[in-house]
C-alpha cells in the first residue's frame, strides 16, 4: 500500500492575521486548506477581505497566529529561520502590483534575485533573464526602466522575476485586475501551460494559487476552488462542485461584473 501525499501546503486550523497590522485579530479564521503537488487553485474574495493575507501565510511570508503551517511537509513553526528562507525559494509569489524596483530595468529586477540568493555569475544570470522574458512576451521591454512600463505590465514581469527562480508552487495575487481582454487571456492561458509543464521554462507542472475578486474567468482553467466569507475560508470543490453551490458571496463572485 503506497504512503499517503503530503500536501506541499497546509494551514491547519490556521488564524490569518492582517498584513502589517497592529492588533493581533485575525482577518480569517481556522483555515483548512491543503495543496497538492500539480493543483491548480482560485480563491475567489471581494477587496479586503483577506485574500492576499492569506497567500501571504501560505507562502510562509508571515505566520499564522494560530494554528498549524507546513510547506513541503514540515512545520514551519519548527523552522530554523535559514531552512524557511530556503523553503520559501520553492515558492514564486506574484504581488498585485508587481513590486518592482522602479530605478531598475525590467532585465535588472530580474537579475537581482538571482545574484542575492544563488549568487550566479554575470553571463548565468543574463542568460536566464533572457530565457525568461522570451516565455512571458517581454523581450522587447528588457532594458525599459520599471517605473517607465505601463501599470498593467508589472504584475507580469513580477511573474516572470518569481520564474526566473524555478519555483515549485506559484501564488499569484489578483492578475487579471485592470488588465485589457487580450493580457486576461494571456495570463488565462500562459498560467494553463505552466501548470501542465507546457513551457520551455519547466516540464514540470508548477502549482498554481491564484486569489481574486472575480471567479468567473478562472472556471475553465482552475480545478479547485474556495472563497472567504465573513471571516471565514470555505471550499468549494472541483469545477462541478462549484455550479451546485448555492451560497450567495460565490454566486456572486463567480458574476463579479455582470
Amino acid at each position: 500500500m503506497e504512503a499517503p501525499i503530503e500536501p506541499i501546503i497546509e494551514l491547519r486550523d490556521a488564524d490569518i492575521p492582517r498584513l502589517y497590522a497592529v492588533t493581533a485579530a485575525p482577518i480569517i479564521q481556522d483555515v483548512q486548506l491543503k495543496i497538492s503537488r500539480g493543483d491548480f487553485w482560485a480563491i475567489g474574495a471581494f477587496p479586503g477581505t483577506g485574500k492576499t493575507d492569506l497567500l501571504y501565510t501560505a507562502a510562509g511570508l508571515q505566520r499564522p497566529l494560530k494554528g498549524k503551517h507546513f510547506l513541503f511537509g514540515k512545520d514551519t513553526a519548527r523552522m530554523h529561520e535559514e531552512e524557511l528562507v530556503d523553503m520559501r525559494l520553492k515558492i514564486g509569489v506574484v504581488f498585485d502590483t508587481g513590486r518592482l524596483f522602479g530605478n531598475l530595468t525590467v532585465a535588472e529586477n530580474l537579475a537581482l534575485p538571482l545574484a542575492y540568493h544563488f549568487h550566479l555569475p554575470a553571463e548565468k544570470r543574463l542568460q536566464t533573464v533572457e530565457k525568461v522574458l522570451q516565455a512571458v512576451g517581454l523581450t522587447e521591454i528588457a532594458n525599459e526602466r520599471s517605473a517607465q512600463i505601463t501599470r498593467n505590465l508589472h504584475q507580469r514581469v513580477g511573474l516572470a522575476r518569481a520564474l526566473a527562480l524555478n519555483p515549485e508552487v506559484l501564488l499569484i495575487d489578483n492578475p487579471l485586475l485592470s488588465v485589457d481582454p487580450r493580457q486576461a487571456r494571456w495570463w488565462l492561458e500562459f498560467l494553463c501551460d505552466l501548470n501542465t509543464g507546457r513551457t520551455p521554462l519547466r516540464k514540470e507542472p508548477i502549482t498554481i494559487i491564484v486569489a481574486s475578486d472575480d471567479l468567473r474567468p478562472w472556471t475553465d482553467t482552475a480545478r479547485q476552488f474556495a472563497f472567504i466569507k465573513e471571516k471565514s475560508f470555505h471550499l468549494a470543490g472541483d469545477r462541478e462542485s462549484l455550479k451546485a453551490v448555492q451560497e450567495p458571496i460565490l454566486r456572486d463572485l463567480l458574476m463579479a461584473f455582470d
